[in-house]
């Protein structure tokens, strides 16, 4: 199987080999296939199962009609071309079956003749009968000799070929005799060997050597089978031809007795396609009447005349034996360099115009150029479009007598096959200096060529990655460096191909870190981390680097493999993000400071409102009132401040014309500057209107003129543009990401002293000022920050040292119509009619005792509970009640669901809500349900008193 697998391989010039045979006894059937890979043979296999007729062809896999799945597995395995023969067989009294396939990596010609029908009916052919004895996988047969219980008779034309081998080799004039090697067994014998030993066929076939021809038992003297017995063994070792000296070695007759004999014997070797000795051909001369002849008839004579005779014989003998050894090992030798190199050894004379090329190991070079015997046949397997310059080249070295001569060019073999060769010879000048033949070789080079190619394409892709690549060999000098290595770190392939990595990208890694990578690397085959790596212009970066150690086939370390990816940007995002989880966390510790310090100063304000009212003949005492009640107000803008920051202030959002409300501020922006800052107001005709609070956007530009006022002590210019941005095209710089969509962009930019990298990263921490104590709080960019967060929207700010900051808000930008600013109420001073009852839920017994007390003063019949549950449970129990005025931040059930289900108790009830955060929880209503308002923390007796009456009706009094 193997052989017809080679074979196979010669004749089509295929990539890939398989022999499959199929008995008829249920095993699994036998295979032989070439391919080294285990995913081609199962492809193999695979197409083999679609091989129902005598003949499969499949030029191109990707045009074939095969199932899909066995199509996809052909092709990510690599094959391109397909096809097989098979044959059917008779074994014993059933039949089996054979497949010989070929296929290629390429797509070829449909119809191409290759032999494979040939090597098929063959192999079917010489399958064995599987009643044969005494045969070993067909080796005894291959004389065409089968041992004496065999008896089958051919049954096929291979058969009938092997019977007329049979009858020529017995019929053949010389003693032959046939041995297999390894227990000098006869297995084939001729007609002439017969007669000169006097036995039959019968007799010897199957029986060892030296059983059938032993020394004479008589003589104790004779050593005619230790001397055959060593040349035999010479033969094994050497698996070259041994020439024996003549020898005495009597012969048995038919009666029992001995014959003297001389024989003259050549034992020499078969070997096979992988050097072993398949058989020895035993060949003998009888001399026996060359030696009896020349014997003088005087007794004394007559030794001493034989004895020399038999010397000069034996000295003779050697002689040849000597010159049939060296003859042997240099054909030998020549044979096993022919055969073991993959180059074809070519020799033309040029006198006669006789070429001979080697049949090399490279199948099917080896075998097209054997058959060249003039220089014509050589250039009719030369490549057309080559063909002229080649045979014009070695013309030109011929008339030059160019000692030296060598051209790559390709090969046409049969099947459309090509191959790349290089061919390499010397010239053979004769005495009088003129050229008499070129010898050299032919070298195969298509497999370079494809690796070649395959490199070069490797490389070119590798350009196209984005990582650098980078190889460098166990010395750390670069070996390879891909165009993004070159374009990152700012040296090209030639200034750093054969540097140390030391003086070039880790110049500024610590040598610690470099080498326990390294240490890593060795130990475990590869590494990847974070690393430090250095740029041609002294650029300091982070990278992340996969090392992997590149081994040769013997496992022993060749080269480093890095592929490294820049983390510029991965690690800009990631101190981004962690500065807003930053905020944020500062966000939500602010805003809880800030509600339960609203809890507070409803207190602290409403006493002291009332103070002032009690107070009022005491102007002394008034004024302390009147202290407190200020600084309450100051400890509510700190907490709106606080809120602001963590986007939990409540906010009054409406559609409104941005340009217009900075113009209208223009005013009250100019009278907070000096006269040496220039301010301009820049392409504020726009109707570019946005969906925010305006109050609070037009305090977080005047708070934004003040720092770039502070940033400018000796003058300058103050500008305030707006613009209009697609965040799909400018979204790089944007501190989280938004919605894509239109934004309207307020940039105020001064010319001032800048802000430094380290102050930068704090700017929007609340309470984080470079001002003195008394010129800022440190919540101005803090409140802008969660203002405009809480709308949607994103700050980014932009500063050099010396050349001033720019800070731009993105809010989203609103196509509906702009709603007119509502004027101030006049109704100031409104009471809640008198009696009316109010159930008041507070959790917080200092804050309920307080606004119980306010409720009395204005006449309200009030009604406590500390909780939703409790409150629930009085209006269950049938409560009369007008309002229920709640806080909204509760334990247990917020004061939002304490509304919802006590409207849903008494349809139409009134509902006072009450925080000092704002209403997150209904936020996502555009309106709240009619009945219900809010009341935010802090608040005095006399803004209560006007709530409650816009909720109670109308009918109150009016102080």
């Amino acid at each position: 199987m193997q052989k017809a697998a080679r074979l196979a391989l010669i004749a089509s010039g295929d990539d890939w080999a398989m022999v499959s045979m199929h008995l008829p006894d249920g095993a699994a059937p036998q295979r032989i296939c070439t391919a080294e890979r285990a995913d081609l043979g199962a492809a193999l296999e695979a197409l083999e199962a679609q091989v129902s007729r005598e003949q499969c062809d499949i030029p191109d896999m990707r045009a074939s009609s095969l199932p899909p799945s066995c199509r996809d597995l052909a092709q990510r395995s690599g094959v391109g071309s397909y096809r097989a023969v098979r044959r059917s067989f008779m074994y014993g009294s059933a039949e089996g079956s054979c497949v010989i396939a070929v296929a290629s990596a390429a797509a070829r010609e449909a119809g191409a003749s290759i032999g494979l029908e040939l090597i098929a009916d063959l192999f079917a052919a010489g399958v064995p009968d599987p009643s044969a004895r005494g045969i070993a996988n067909g080796d005894d047969a291959m004389f065409g000799f089968a041992a004496p219980a065999i008896d089958a008779a051919p049954a096929s034309e291979a058969r009938h070929a092997q019977e007329q081998f049979r009858l020529l080799f017995e019929s053949a004039p010389g003693p032959y005799l046939v041995l297999l090697p390894a227990d000098l067994r006869i297995v084939a014998v001729s007609n002439a060997y017969l007669a000169a030993t006097m036995v039959t066929r019968e007799q010897i076939v199957g029986r060892r050597m030296f059983d059938v021809f032993p020394d004479d038992p008589a003589d104790q003297a004779e050593s005619g089978v230790a001397a055959l017995n060593a040349s035999l063994q010479r033969v094994l070792q050497t698996r070259l031809a041994d020439v024996m000296a003549v020898q005495r070695y009597p012969i048995r007759r038919p009666d029992g007795s001995f014959e003297l004999r001389y024989w003259s014997p050549v034992n020499s070797p078969v070997l096979d396609a992988d050097g072993r000795v398949m058989y020895i051909i035993h060949r003998v001369e009888d001399v026996t009447d060359y030696v009896l002849a020349h014997r003088p008839p005087a007794p004394g004579a007559q030794q001493a005349t034989t004895t020399r005779l038999e010397a000069e014989i034996v000295l003779r003998s050697y002689e040849l034996k000597r010159m049939a050894d060296s003859l042997a090992q240099s054909e030998q030798r020549l044979r096993y360099v022919t055969r073991a190199t993959n180059d074809v050894i070519w020799d033309w004379s040029m006198v006669d115009d006789v070429l001979w090329c080697s049949r090399s190991a490279l199948e099917p070079l080896g075998s097209v150029l054997a058959r060249s015997t003039t220089l014509a046949d050589w250039g009719a397997c030369i490549h057309p479009d080559d063909r002229e310059r080649v045979d014009a080249s070695l013309r030109a070295s011929v008339a030059a007598q160019r000692e030296n001569w060598s051209a790559e060019y390709r090969l046409c073999l049969p099947g459309d096959v090509e191959r790349h060769v290089l061919h390499r010879c010397f010239t053979v000048i004769d005495e009088q200096g003129g050229p008499q033949r070129m010898v050299g070789t032919i070298a195969d080079l298509t497999e370079q060529k494809r690796q070649e190619a395959r490199v070069r394409m490797q490389a070119e892709m590798l350009d196209y990655a984005t990582d650098a690549i980078l190889v460098r060999d166990l010395d750390n000098r670069v070996v390879y460096w891909n165009q993004a290595a070159a374009a990152r770190y700012g040296w090209n392939s030639d200034e750093v191909i054969g540097r140390p990595v030391s003086e070039t990208l880790y110049a500024r890694c610590a040598p610690s870190d470099f080498q326990h990578a390294m240490q890593v690397l060795m130990r475990h085959g590869d590494y990847s981390g974070r690393m430090v790596h250095a740029a041609a212009d002294g650029r300091k970066f982070v990278v992340h680097v996969h090392w992997i150690l590149v081994r040769r086939e013997d496992g022993t370390p060749r080269a480093i493999l890095s592929v490294v990816t820049d983390l510029s940007e991965q690690i800009a995002l990631e101190q981004r993000l962690l500065q807003i989880q930053k905020l944020e966390s500062l966000g939500r510790l602010t805003g809880g400071l800030a509600h339960d310090f609203n809890n507070w100063l409803t207190v602290i304000l409403g006493s002291a409102e009332e103070l002032m009212e009690a107070l009022d003949g005491q102007p002394a005492l008034r004024e302390v009132a009147h202290m407190i009640q200020m600084a309450g107000e100051r400890g509510a803008e700190l907490t709106r401040r606080l809120l602001a920051f963590g986007r939990r202030q409540p906010l009054t959002p409406q559609t409104f014309d941005v340009g217009e409300a900075i113009a209208s501020i223009r005013p009250l922006i100019v009278r907070s500057l000096p006269e040496n800052i220039d301010l301009q107001l820049v392409d504020m005709d726009h109707r570019w209107c946005v969906y925010a609070d305006r109050s609070q956007l037009e305090a977080a530009i005047i708070n934004l003129c003040i720092n770039a006022r502070d940033a400018m002590p000796d003058g300058g210019k103050l500008t305030i543009q707006l613009l209009l941005a697609d965040v799909e095209e400018q979204g790089a710089g944007l501190s989280k990401p938004l919605p894509s969509g239109e934004y309207v962009v307020i940039a105020v930019a001064d010319n001032g002293a800048g802000i430094s990298q380290d102050v930068m990263e704090h700017v929007f921490e609340p309470f984080f000022t470079t001002k003195d104590e008394a010129s800022g709080s440190g919540l101005g960019l803090s409140m802008v920050y969660g203002f405009v967060r809480q709308s949607n929207g994103d700050v980014t700010i932009y500063s050099e040292l010396g050349r001033g900051t720019q800070l731009k808000l993105y809010l989203p930008r609103a196509h509906a119509e702009p709603v007119a600013r509502p004027q101030p109420a006049a109704a100031a001073g409104r009471r809640p009619p008198p009696g009316r009852a109010v159930l008041l839920v507070e959790d917080d017994p200092i804050v309920r005792a307080h606004i119980r007390g306010l409720l009395r003063e204005l006449q309200c019949e009030v009604m406590e509970a500390s909780g939703a549950e409790e409150a629930l449970a009085q209006l269950a129990a049938g409560a009369a009640v007008d309002l229920l005025f709640t806080d909204v931040v509760m334990p247990g059930m917020a004061g939002t669901e304490l509304a919802t289900r006590a409207r849903a108790m008494r349809p139409g009830l009134s509902v006072l809500l009450s925080s000092g955060y704002t209403f997150e929880a209904m936020r996502h209503q555009d309106e709240p349900a009619p009945g219900i308002r809010f009341l935010n923390k802090p608040y005095g007796k006399s803004v209560l008193a006007q709530t409650l009456a816009e909720a109670l009706g109308t009918g109150g009094e009016t102080r």
